[in-house]
């Protein structure tokens, strides 16, 4: 009973954090770009705030986990809420381009000491009170409650913003302090493991374990050819739907709504599946099934109807991937290190997305949107097509992190 109750204070500890983390999230998303704007940035000088802040998260997320497991995961938590809410406000009193870069690179450090350790220390707590498997259940309920509050966020950052341009950032600024705070007093952290005498070496050491992990190549893999699609969403439905279909811009704020419920209610979904034992490969190969059919439909049939429909496939099967596998990865990864693993594939995966952007860019200059979304689903499908191999080539065959059969064979 005793062990029940604490995992339900556990669940309600991070539940808060990532949903408080989210709605932050919304309140600066919701105006970054026009404030930027309003002062003097023009569209060009964005993208270099754009570019400066992936490179910036791609640079710091990596060695972020290994001081995460070497320091502590809920400490690191706490103090990437307290640098990110800083690196806020100094976003919301920035002038000029020099300043919004510098903001941007202090939200990046803060953004990745946040990174995977609040769900690192989660699961090694789950782990020591002997509910390991609990994971499966909590963690895409949890996460359904995250989209959730992201409506709130971007509900509250459309209010705020219209009493003043800056007042979304300073709230969410107040937050992310506020969130540091709560975190460093709350309950006990936990660590991973250090087998080096220097941080570099233990970087260096980790680097090479991470490298030779035949489980941590597939997953990267797998998780690459999924954002491309995520990215070929972000860079063209806003466009597309405008440009192309003729949406209203107004329209586009209601879509977002829309889309955040959706994978909240497919999160939802997952922790059911999961309770039923529904096997995570297939519920995720379900969720990326739906959300390929989807972006098929929006690029084959160009019609504003088709467009919503097909992007709400698309936002439910996502959901279903992103809260399922995001479980099932953590069964390949060791748990004295998770959080520098769990933060090498994040890294790794922005990296890439950084050079993805740019092609994708060439091809809807050159090629049209109609080949960006079937792109998209091909990608989709893709990961599959890795995941299916992974699973019956590795799984099965027992290859788990711990060198026994996972819980998704």
């Amino acid at each position: 009973m005793e062990n029940n109750q604490l995992q339900r204070k556990y669940s309600v500890f991070l539940g808060v954090i990532l949903s408080g983390y989210n709605v932050a999230d919304k309140l600066y998303g919701a105006v970054f770009i026009i404030l930027m704007s309003l002062r003097g940035v023009d569209a060009f000088q964005i993208s270099i705030v754009f570019a400066v802040s992936s490179l910036s998260m791609a640079v710091f997320d990596y060695p972020s986990g290994n001081l995460s497991d070497i320091y502590g995961r809920k400490r690191m938590t706490a103090a990437g809420f307290i640098v990110w809410g800083a690196g806020l406000w100094f976003f919301a009193a920035a002038e000029g381009l020099a300043l919004f870069i510098l903001a941007s690179i202090v939200m990046s450090l803060g953004v990745a000491m946040i990174s995977d350790s609040p769900q690192a220390w989660y699961i090694d707590q789950l782990e020591e009170l002997g509910m390991p498997d609990y994971k499966k259940i909590a963690l895409p309920r949890i996460s359904g409650f995250v989209s959730a509050f992201a409506i709130v966020g971007a509900l509250l950052g459309t209010v705020s913003s219209s009493v003043h341009y800056v007042l979304p950032v300073a709230i969410a600024g107040v937050l992310a302090v506020g969130l540091g705070v709560y975190t460093w007093l709350s309950f006990s952290d936990n660590y991973g493991s250090r087998t080096q005498s220097s941080i570099l070496r233990e970087i260096y050491a980790s680097s090479a374990d991470f490298t030779r992990s035949t489980e941590m190549r597939f997953i990267l893999l797998r998780s690459i050819l999924t954002h491309t699609a995520l990215l070929a969403f972000l860079l063209s439905w806003q466009v597309y739907g405008v440009n192309e279909l003729e949406f209203p811009v107004s329209a586009l704020g209601v879509l977002l709504i829309l889309f955040m419920g959706v994978i909240s209610v497919s999160s939802f979904l997952v922790s059911y599946l999961a309770k039923k034992e529904v096997a995570a490969v297939r519920i995720i190969v379900c969720g990326t099934v739906i959300s390929a059919l989807g972006l098929l439909l929006v690029g084959l049939f160009p019609h504003k109807a088709v467009f919503i429909a097909g992007l709400v496939l698309f936002e439910f099967g996502l959901g279903m991937d992103m809260s399922s596998s995001g479980v099932w990865v953590q069964d390949f990864i060791p748990g004295a290190k998770r959080a520098t693993f769990s933060s090498g594939l994040s890294a790794l995966k922005s990296l890439a997305g950084f050079l993805i952007t740019l092609i994708l860019g060439i091809m809807a200059k050159n090629l049209g949107y109609a080949f960006i979304w079937c792109f998209a689903a091909a990608s989709l499908l893709g990961s599959n097509v890795v995941l299916l191999y992974f699973n019956t080539k590795y799984v099965r065959a027992g290859s788990g992190a711990d060198g026994e059969k996972t819980l998704v064979s």
